[in-house]
């Protein structure tokens, strides 16, 4: 009986669909029966040759554009608590521009690796070679968290809380942008390499990130110092390999990164479920 139903279901549904081609093919007859223009029987001709059919999946797809949408979202409103303090007569440290701009390189470079290996599998060399030049730029993220060293004036002034807000609003952002990075480059590191590899890639980059703060904010060394300075940048660095306040920064910005990565990493990836028993 079922599948009577079944058979029933299909042909009803085969008559269905022919009726509507049917239907087409009438209008399509009667517009060209009828007096019309001609550009409006060219543009009728070159519609009906259209056919649905199926592609290749995308190269950019809306589930890898919504992350950098809100976080460009996010960006605005911090430039725009910027924009208000611009308005007052006092003295502006627009590092904070130049520094978020800074921490956009990782995130866009982690989405390009990922997108890539989304659309043509595994590129274990160019994933290599993309994930030097991430973890170059990657300490950029986290470093807005050390601007907040300059809060200081009269907690009874309006601009001191204005200004902590702002400078709590560009650290939030940066680190956002840093960690979902990451996120993209732990699993490329994973899909490319074995898993083991993917996770220590993932440990290494932590207390490496720790590094390059200390060489930014200590050491007052930039990223683009590899292209302008690289010998004294890396005698700086290697230098700084036995200061007791590099290690020891490097190993707690570690931990903080690896921690947030964490929280971020279970929200993403946890799922409880109830099974029946």
């Amino acid at each position: 009986m079922s599948v009577c139903k079944i058979c029933f279901g299909r042909a009803k549904l085969r008559k269905s669909f022919n009726l509507i081609v049917e239907f087409g093919y009438i209008i399509r007859r009667s517009l060209y029966n009828q007096p019309r223009n001609a550009l409006l029987k060219r543009l009728i001709h070159r519609f009906w040759k259209y056919r649905i059919m199926v592609s290749e999946p995308p190269i950019i797809t809306l589930e890898g554009l919504y992350p950098l949408l809100l976080l460009l979202l996010l960006s605005m409103v911090a430039l725009t608590y910027h924009m208000i303090r611009i308005q007052f007569k006092e003295a502006v440290d627009f590092s904070l521009d130049w520094n978020l701009f800074l921490s956009w390189i990782p995130l866009l470079v982690a989405f390009m690796v990922d997108v890539s290996v989304k659309r043509f599998g595994k590129l274990p060399i160019w994933v290599g070679f993309w994930s030097v030049l991430w973890i170059l730029f990657f300490p950029n993220a986290p470093y807005m968290i050390t601007d907040l060293v300059h809060l200081s004036g009269d907690m009874r002034h309006d601009l001191t809380w204005h200004d902590m807000i702002m400078l709590f609003f560009y650290a939030e952002v940066s680190l956002f942008n840093g960690l979902v990075s990451v996120y993209w480059m732990h699993r490329c590191w994973q899909k490319n390499y074995t898993k083991t590899l993917g996770n220590i890639l993932l440990a290494i980059s932590f207390p490496l990130a720790g590094f390059g703060i200390y060489l930014g904010r200590m050491q007052r060394w930039n990223s683009w110092d590899l292209i302008h300075n690289p010998k004294s940048l890396l005698n700086a660095a290697w230098e700084s390999l036995t200061d007791r306040t590099a290690l020891v920064l490097s190993l707690e910005f570690g931990v903080l990164l690896s921690m947030l990565y964490l929280v971020l990493w279970a929200l993403l990836r946890f799922r409880v479920r109830h099974i029946n028993d």
